[in-house]
């Protein structure tokens, strides 16, 4: 009975997913939908097609540490809801900071290497408190497909036999 009562939500809920049926757009997407997970959404991509599905997510967050703004940015690799469904926090990889304040005080064009006022930060996994952000990007990142390789011997020899 207990291992029903698990078993049957955990399959339903997999069945759900697994078929997309509770995806934005689904036709069935509004009555199958997770309304208390709206981070799940926004935070996993899932409401991208299967083509569309982003490699990565790339998270900026502006966090107030010590009255000064600070931006971090960094990589999701995972994230953990509270079970109300707010978001508590999210795990990011190579992870960057800079003070919002090193902005004030640049002068001309903000063409100048963007990266290079941010400063690495050193350690394998960086937690982000949901609370401690002030505000938070999500850029969904897809790398786009490989060219076919081209085979230059084919095409050299193409060319050969045209001078001929």
């Amino acid at each position: 009975m207990v291992v029903g009562a698990y078993l049957i939500p955990a399959g339903l809920r997999f069945l759900i997913t697994s078929s997309r049926l509770d995806r934005h757009g689904a036709l069935c997407g509004r009555f199958f939908r997770f309304n208390k997970a709206p981070w799940y959404y926004l935070l996993t991509g899932a409401d991208f097609t299967k083509e569309e599905q982003p490699d990565l997510i790339y998270v900026s967050a502006i966090v107030n540490v010590a009255g000064n703004a600070v931006l971090y940015r960094g990589i999701l690799d995972e994230f953990f809801v509270e079970p109300d469904g707010k978001l508590d926090r999210m795990v990011l990889q190579d992870v960057t900071r800079r003070p919002i304040s090193a902005d004030k005080g640049v002068s001309g064009s903000l063409e100048a290497d963007l990266d290079s006022r941010f400063y690495g930060i050193d350690g394998d996994y960086f937690v982000l408190r949901y609370s401690e952000a002030i505000t938070l990007n999500i850029q969904y990142i897809k790398y786009l497909p490989a060219e076919d390789d081209v085979n230059f011997s084919d095409h050299s020899q193409d060319s050969l036999d045209e001078q001929d």
